[in-house]
Parts: C-alpha cells; sequence; structure tokens
C-alpha cells in the first residue's frame, strides 16, 4: 500500500481555522481525503460551515464530502463514520479537525496498517503516545478488528484492569455520552488489546484551547491529557 492509498478523514464541525491547519498538513502528502460535517446546531454553526466549505472548496486535495441531513453529535459522528469506512474499506485513519498530523505521521500510519494488520493483540493505531491501550487524537483502526461496543457508566466502572485513578475519577464525574472513545478504551482492557504507538508523537492537539466540547481540565479528557508520554530517545 501505498500513500495515494491511505484511507484519511477527517471530522469537521464548527472551527474552520482548526480545519484548515489538519487539511494544509494532508496536502502536503496526501491525493485525497474524506470530509465529514455534521447537520449544524443553529445558524452560528451554520456560518462556520459555509468558512469549511470554501476551504475544501480551495484545497489542492480531492475531498469527498459527506454533509449530514441530520445531528448526530460529536459521538454519532465519529462513530458512524468509522462504520462506514469499514463496510466499504480495510483500513480508516480518524484526524479530528484540531489533531494536526506533524512530519511522519502519515508514514507511520501507512507502515502500521501494514505492519500490524495481522497482529491480534493490536486493535489500532495511534499518533499519540500515552500511557494505556488507546488514545482518539491522530488513530486508525483496521475492518476486521473494529469491534465497538457502547459501554454504560457503570459498566465502564466495572470494566476489569482499568486504572484505578480513572476509575476513581469517574465516580467523581459524570461519564459524558459524547465521549466515545471511553467505552473502546475500556473494551482495550477488558480483552487486553493494545494501540501501536509511535517513538515520538506525531500529532499536535490545537483543540485544548476551550473551543472543543470536551474541557481538558476536568473528568475523562483531563486523565487522558496526563497520560500523554514524551517522546522516546531510543
Amino acid at each position: 500500500m501505498r500513500l495515494e492509498n491511505l484511507n484519511v478523514v477527517i471530522m469537521a464541525y464548527s472551527r474552520p481555522e482548526h480545519f484548515r491547519k489538519v487539511l494544509s498538513s494532508c496536502e502536503s502528502k496526501l491525493e485525497k481525503v474524506t470530509v465529514y460535517l455534521d447537520k449544524p446546531a443553529n445558524n452560528s454553526v451554520a456560518e462556520e460551515q459555509d468558512k469549511i466549505l470554501e476551504i475544501i472548496q480551495n484545497s489542492s486535495l480531492n475531498c469527498e464530502l459527506h454533509r449530514r441531513t441530520e445531528r448526530l453529535g460529536l459521538a454519532g459522528s465519529i462513530l458512524t463514520a468509522v462504520a462506514e469506512q469499514v463496510a466499504k474499506k480495510d483500513h480508516v485513519v480518524i484526524l479530528e479537525d484540531d489533531c494536526v498530523p506533524l512530519d511522519g505521521f502519515f508514514e507511520f500510519m501507512l507502515n502500521s496498517i501494514h505492519d500490524y494488520r495481522d497482529d491480534d493483540d493490536t486493535t489500532a493505531v495511534c499518533a499519540t503516545r500515552t500511557a494505556c491501550p488507546f488514545n482518539p487524537w491522530g488513530w486508525a483502526t483496521w475492518s476486521h478488528k473494529w469491534k465497538y461496543k457502547k459501554f454504560s457508566a457503570e459498566e465502564i466502572l466495572q470494566t476489569k484492569n482499568m486504572p484505578r485513578d480513572l476509575v476513581s475519577l469517574l465516580k467523581q464525574n459524570p461519564v459524558d455520552g459524547e465521549i466515545w472513545s471511553l467505552s473502546w478504551l475500556a473494551l482495550q482492557y477488558l480483552t487486553g488489546k493494545v494501540s501501536c504507538y509511535p517513538k515520538s508523537n506525531l500529532v499536535q492537539n490545537i483543540g485544548l484551547d476551550h473551543t472543543g466540547v470536551h474541557s481538558h481540565k476536568e473528568g475523562y479528557t483531563k486523565w487522558l491529557n496526563s497520560k500523554i508520554m514524551e517522546n522516546s530517545k531510543d
């Protein structure tokens, strides 16, 4: 497989300048991407989406655009996009509109998707080095390994092998239904699966600026942020 065959999806909504940076990074390496745009909640979001559409129109990339006719929300948008993509492709690379790929990101995804395709213990490829089995800040999975299950808050708290500090934090903070990755993380702990991580972080998260849905100063997102590791010296 070559870079032009990499199935890259960008999830966009209402942050045109964030989206511009992600798309610009893609333009340096790719020929095409798929963009998903959820239905706007109000006129203000619709105006921001018009700016996103203009950015797409002016891009050098071949952009396959999927505009939702009903509002799915953050979790619904991502889960539906992944399901649609793995139904027709053997893999998918997901970039939210605040996850800017750095040098080496696409090559790492390409090589890891190939190298770990038949590794039963590896269910995802993640570009942000994290001391847990999954991080959604720039990631990929395979069609035959995507077995998503939505867990209730109670089921997550009772999941075997979940870190004590995460369980304690979740007991004190309501579990946000829009955090789809928490259920996927719980499934990895439950089944003993892992993600493939790079030696250096290959994504810059520019969404920790209070423009996104979740704050990095509280709840699960704060915990995940605390688990990000420095680049390996090897």
